[in-house]
């Protein structure tokens, strides 16, 4: 029987996912700003607290705070959904013509993507490996600021190669 942090953990990832089908409904009807909108709800339902809370805090703090008290697989889950809201901000600013806050995004969720499967190596690497790989796919090396470019040395070096 799942324990009660499992069943929370399972209705948020159901809540979100409706939100995020949401945010990707409103961005095919071009209606940025109300899925700007949507997919804050969403980071900050995730979160358990305010944007305010969480957004000015390096990418390592948003991490501890988004998984404190979780479990491991638990932490997984819920860096893996904060990741793909920050991809679907990128698809958002991209649609904009905002080049620069899309590239800053898919930087973040790629950045938190890459910290994830270091951190915690999953026997389903291959979701892992690809789910960067696109992430990848969106940006140019140019782009790619030091420290996420050393953490894909680090994955690399891991074993893991697209």
């Amino acid at each position: 029987m799942p324990s009660q942090k499992q069943d929370y953990l399972l209705r948020l990832i159901e809540e979100l996912g409706l939100l995020m089908a949401e945010v990707v409904k409103l961005r095919n009807q071009e209606s940025h700003d109300a899925a700007l909108h949507t997919l804050l709800q969403a980071q900050e339902r995730l979160f358990a607290r305010p944007a305010q809370e969480f957004m000015t805090r390096s990418i390592e703090e948003q991490l501890r705070l988004l998984v404190i008290g979780e479990s491991t697989p638990n932490a997984r889950e819920k860096c893996l959904m904060y990741a793909a809201l920050l991809t679907e901000a990128g698809h958002i600013y991209t649609a904009r013509e905002q080049t620069a806050l899309a590239s800053g995004a898919y930087q973040f969720a790629l950045h938190i993507l890459l910290l994830t499967a270091l951190r915690d190596p999953a026997p389903k690497a291959a979701e892992d490996r690809a789910r960067i790989s696109s992430l990848l796919d969106l940006l140019s090396d140019d782009q790619l600021a030091t420290e996420v470019q050393g953490l894909l040395g680090q994955f690399h070096a891991a074993g893991h190669d697209f």
